[in-house]
């Protein structure tokens, strides 16, 4: 995740020490979430349409102009698999675009 982050109080506390600078981007009326509210946000995400969405927004990169590099990465976030209820590791995957200085994350997806 951003900074090293290994979990969801990660995320809040990067909001939480960033916020001045998310607060430029983001409309953030209630502040930044929880920890607890990522997982809610995260989570019901369906990995076929993510995957769908995500290449059309590759696609989208590849036909501007000066865009010749995307390096994507993805990792596997360790102990954060939920055994109880039967779901797997989270992982992120992160897609950088050099020459537009474009990045796109998303956080977390299930397999």
């Amino acid at each position: 995740m951003i900074a090293g982050g290994k979990g969801w109080e990660d995320m809040e506390n990067y909001g939480l020490s960033k916020y001045d600078w998310l607060e430029q981007f983001l409309a953030l009326p209630e502040g930044i979430p929880s920890a607890d509210t990522f997982p809610r946000v995260f989570e019901p995400i369906n990995p076929k349409v993510f995957e769908g969405c995500f290449r059309r927004w590759v696609e989208s990169i590849v036909e501007a102009p000066g865009a010749q590099v995307i390096t994507i990465d993805g990792k596997t976030l360790k102990g954060s698999y939920d055994r109880e209820q039967g779901k797997s590791a989270l992982h992120l995957v992160s897609a950088w675009s050099i020459d537009l200085s474009s990045c796109f994350r998303t956080s977390k997806t299930r397999r």
